[in-house]
């Protein structure tokens, strides 16, 4: 960790304001030095506020910072690695990129304020404007060959939605299997995608992709899509919660479920947000088509017609009353 770094951090985990000579003790460095490297952080934009005869307080605002997020995460998450960046083609390509040299024991979160190349399920364009949105990628190393992608994305909705309704009380709905939605809009994406070992033939890791309109501004969306989605803005604004906040939170959501997702235990929960139970749905299958009512969703996180067709995977393309 540089004297940058450390300088951030001890600011970032003060709750009140620390002198130039505290700081400059602590780091190992000249009062000068510390009053260089936090005129740059405000120079990038870190909320840190010079008061005389007191020093420096930092005030979190939607600015992204690692130490703010670890300082708000449980106890037992406090070990976990970050990657902050200020712009990405995309969370998920990065999270590629590492799992190609390194096989971490340790989860990994890649967060972007920006992403210029975001994208969903079926390559499809996910809008990532910055320093509104949270765009994060969490890196798993697993040993399973029996990974079932599609009840990971079921967990992960479902750690969204519970975010959602804790820290901003807001209902939410989940659209099967990777959309959450605000007032029926869709304000959070998911994408799993599996990384696999050739030679074993096992998935040794696996990357969630988590994109959330958090403070967005719709209509700097593509027009095509701004009647399809929703922001979180005018409940974030209310609670006045930066997405540092937000995401130690969603992280220990994830983390809670994670640990024992595989036995679908939560799936009842998620029964409870589902937007298409009992509603008429198209599901879109590669060149396939199947539509029926649904009757459930079961415990592997599939989707069940009345007329007994399970479905593993698929996008279900229209929603009708039955």
């Amino acid at each position: 960790m540089n004297n940058t770094q450390k300088v951030l951090e001890l600011l970032s985990n003060s709750t009140n304001y620390l002198s130039g000579e505290k700081i400059a003790s602590e780091v190992g460095i000249s009062r000068t030095a510390v009053w260089k490297i936090v005129k740059n952080l405000q120079d990038l934009g870190y909320p840190i506020k010079s008061k005389m005869h007191s020093g420096y307080y930092y005030k979190d605002n939607n600015k992204l910072n690692e130490f703010i997020i670890k300082k708000n995460l449980p106890t037992d998450l406090k070990n976990i690695a970050f990657e902050l960046h200020d712009s990405l083609n995309s969370t998920n390509i990065r999270a590629k990129e590492i799992s190609a040299s390194q096989v971490d024991s340790q989860p990994l979160i890649i967060i972007s304020d920006q992403q210029t190349g975001g994208y969903g399920r079926y390559g499809r364009s996910f809008s990532s404007p910055k320093t509104t949105g949270i765009y994060m990628s969490i890196l798993l190393k697993t040993q399973s060959k029996e990974l079932n992608p599609g009840l990971l994305t079921t967990a992960t909705a479902l750690a969204v939605a519970r975010t959602i309704e804790k820290n901003l009380g807001v209902a939410t709905q989940i659209k099967w299997v990777n959309d959450v939605l605000v007032n029926q809009k869709k304000v959070v994406g998911i994408l799993t995608e599996a990384v696999s070992d050739i030679e074993s033939g096992s998935i040794n890791q696996v990357i969630i992709g988590i994109g959330i309109n958090y403070l967005s501004d719709i209509s700097l969306f593509p027009p095509e899509i701004q009647e399809r989605v929703g922001t979180l803005r005018e409940y974030v604004e209310q609670s006045h919660l930066s997405r540092n906040y937000f995401i130690a939170q969603l992280l220990g959501e994830f983390f809670a479920l994670y640990s024992d997702y595989q036995s679908g235990d939560f799936i009842d929960e998620y029964k409870e947000k589902s937007y298409l139970i009992g509603k008429k749905v198209t599901v879109t299958q590669g060149e396939q088509r199947v539509s029926g009512i649904v009757a459930d969703i079961d415990k592997k996180g599939r989707l069940v017609l009345q007329d007994g067709t399970i479905l593993y995977s698929g996008e279900v393309t229209k929603v009708r009353l039955a």
